[in-house]
């Protein structure tokens, strides 16, 4: 992928897919779609991807995993 580019995994198949990543840089960073939508002015966010107003309430403003990190 190219610097700083968008980009996500999505399995297509019917079986596990296992990914294994790897970074130039020694440290990592992810964005939450989420987050970002809950961040940027709801106006915005509604009219560009038009969205209901009551969903765009219930985005978290905080990242939310979807795995945790707890065993």
């Amino acid at each position: 992928m190219p610097f700083a580019e968008g980009h996500y995994i999505e399995n297509i198949g019917d079986e596990t897919v296992w990914f294994l990543e790897i970074f130039k840089s020694d440290r990592y960073n992810d964005v939450s779609l989420e987050q970002w939508m809950a961040l940027t002015p709801k106006e915005l966010v509604g009219s560009n991807l038009n969205m209901n107003p009551d969903i765009l309430q219930t985005l978290h403003k905080k990242e939310t995993p979807v795995v945790s990190n707890k065993e």
